[in-house]
């Protein structure tokens, strides 16, 4: 069976008829999950490939919507380096899969180095791992185990903190209003390429 697809939309009731919707695209045949952002950040073990559903109305709210979550979930993996290093001392932890137009893996630096940062990040710890200074290349195991407000995430940003996954999460399309297709270029800066568009107009 393939695997299960989380449908991300901002309202849980969004969230139901996109996934109903979808069951005739080609995500038929994988288990559907409708969810919010906050309720898909609360799950133990979600899905690891995502639609995002944007809302319909304005379209700046849309690609608001888009780019705003696209940002927090779609975290790179590691430096190949980096990441065979971390096999090595967790041998079940596999190499991330060729994913469908991904985002970069983080920058490789010189004498690169990291901090892994295993299980749930919450503010407390994030807060010890900052005291502790450098690396500020922090690897998590997925960016759903971060438990960080927005506002937090952007004061770490800007004190350098960068970010990096061993199980990237995967956007396999993007579901939204018709309008917002011939639009794209306003709302997929950011997103990997060639992800598909599916519209919630007639026949998809």
């Amino acid at each position: 069976m393939p695997e299960p697809v989380a449908v991300i939309a901002p309202r849980v009731r969004d969230a139901r008829d996109a996934a109903r919707r979808l069951e005739a695209q080609p995500l038929a045949g994988a288990p559907l999950v409708p969810c919010t952002p906050a309720s898909y950040l609360r799950l133990e073990s979600g899905p690891s490939r995502i639609v995002l559903c944007a809302p319909a109305g304005e379209p700046d709210r849309a690609a608001a919507f888009l780019r705003r979550w696209a940002d927090r979930l779609l975290w790179p993996a590691p430096p190949s380096d980096l990441h065979r290093a971390i096999d090595g001392i967790r041998p079940a932890i596999r190499s991330p899969r060729r994913l469908r137009g991904p985002r970069p893996a983080a920058p490789r630096r010189r004498h690169a180095s990291a901090r892994l940062l295993e299980g749930t990040v919450d503010a407390p710890r994030a807060a010890a791992a900052l005291e502790a200074g450098e690396p500020l290349d922090w690897i998590v195991e997925s960016a759903r185990h971060v438990r960080l407000d927005a506002r937090a995430l952007s004061e770490l940003a800007s004190r350098g903190v960068r970010w990096s996954a061993l199980e990237p999460v995967e956007l396999v399309g993007v579901y939204g209003p018709a309008s917002l297709a011939r639009s794209r270029a306003s709302w997929a800066r950011g997103l990997p390429r060639g992800v598909p568009f599916w519209s919630q107009g007639p026949g998809g």
